[in-house]
């Protein structure tokens, strides 16, 4: 089997486990009776550990290139990593577990997506093709959830089961995938250091996780507004689909542009700024449903332009040697420590001022990391060629 066949497997998959993890979090939390307030703690708990665990393992891969194996570990213990923060009756106890189950959990996707990106030697077309497959793989799984009413979202062993049986599938295609590229000696010889980025790189990722910490309302508080506010129950997730959707196209042709070069990195980047900026206002200002599917739709730019605008990114400016660790800072420092502040305070928000205005407060993040990102055009537009080839 061609080795893009195996990625887009491989992808297909992976995304497939995060929908049947990323929909259900803030919701398995609510089941077990907690307030908007300590969900949004227990989350902003476990964000700490997809800031710390991601980094460790992605410098594990890029030293030792031993990414297939990783991987298979990964996803093996995510099949059961959830089931005692779901289960327990034990506050301390969601704690502890929620914490290690987000760690183990969200490390695999920067692996794969340094892994992707090595093999694929920079291609921001090819990538884009296997990354919007695996997006259509999120899709079908939410369509299926949605449809067959499995798993039911009111029951948290329902909920794991699902996880469990997704995360099984995902180990299994993990053994047909490619060995990663050999480490050369001179690299197995590095160790990490804060130079082994460049300024314009920490740049932009500081720009990054301000419009991050917004993006926490979508990835992590989303999901009781849509049931308890907007009535919408079970099917849910056939609206997070229809984003998912928009994702795919914009990830799927977007790739192509920045390939060809008609569109660059930095100007998806600017543009998902300023896409989340008009989403959280469109959720505040017209909180209905044509409104909110309306939305949906700029997930489009808020996820799908960000994610491929900074994987270009760090294809042009980050060494191969280093692009695990590259996807890993990016994942860690600049998504998941945002959101992890993000939905620390967002739930005290929801519980004292209701969603209409954390929607409103929460705008003003990626309108300044706009702002910012214009004023620093002529440093963050600049393309080094350090790893694309």
């Amino acid at each position: 089997m061609a080795v893009v066949s195996r990625l887009i497997l491989l992808c297909i998959f992976n995304q497939a486990t995060t929908a049947a993890v990323s929909p259900y979090v803030q919701i398995i939390l609510r089941n077990k009776g907690y307030s908007h307030s300590i969900v949004g703690l227990i989350l902003a708990f476990g964000q700490i550990a997809t800031v710390i665990i991601p980094m460790l393992i992605g410098l594990l891969s890029d030293r030792t290139r031993k990414t297939k194996p990783i991987i298979i570990v990964l996803a093996m213990l995510s099949c059961v990593a959830f089931m005692p923060a779901a289960l327990s009756g034990s506050l301390v106890l969601t704690f502890i577990t929620f914490f290690l189950a987000s760690g183990i959990f969200w490390s695999t996707h920067p692996i794969v997506d340094g892994y992707e990106t090595r093999l694929l030697k920079g291609d921001a077309s090819k990538y884009g093709l296997i990354r919007s497959m695996g997006t259509m793989g999120y899709i079908v799984f939410l369509i299926i959830f949605g449809i067959t009413g499995f798993p039911d979202q009111t029951d948290n062993t329902s909920i794991c089961t699902s996880i469990a049986i997704v995360c099984a599938a995902l180990v299994v295609v993990s053994f047909f995938i490619p060995n990663d590229i050999p480490a050369e000696k001179k690299e197995l010889r590095t160790r990490f250091s804060l130079s082994v980025f460049s300024r314009k790189f920490y740049l932009m990722m500081l720009l990054v996780g301000l419009s991050r910490i917004s993006q926490a309302v979508i990835e992590k508080l989303l999901s009781s507004y849509m049931m308890e506010v907007m009535g919408m129950g079970g099917n849910f997730v056939l609206y997070v689909a229809w984003g998912a959707f928009c994702e795919f196209l914009m990830i799927l042709f977007g790739g192509k542009l920045l390939q060809k070069g008609t569109v660059s990195a930095y100007s998806m980047i600017l543009l998902s700024f300023i896409g989340l900026a008009v989403r959280l206002l469109i959720y505040c200002l017209f909180p209905s449903v044509v409104g909110f599917v309306f939305g949906q739709t700029l997930h489009a730019l808020t996820f799908g332009a960000l994610h491929i605008g900074v994987t270009k990114f760090i294809a042009q400016n980050v060494e191969p040697a280093h692009y695990s660790l590259g996807q890993s800072f990016y994942w860690a420092i600049a998504t998941n420590l945002p959101e992890m502040l993000g939905a620390l305070a967002g739930g005290f928000i929801i519980d004292w001022f209701g969603y209409r205005n954390l929607f409103a407060v929460y705008s003003v993040f990626p309108a300044v990391a706009a702002i910012l990102c214009i004023a620093f055009r002529k440093t963050l537009a600049s393309v080094e060629k350090t790893g694309e080839v």
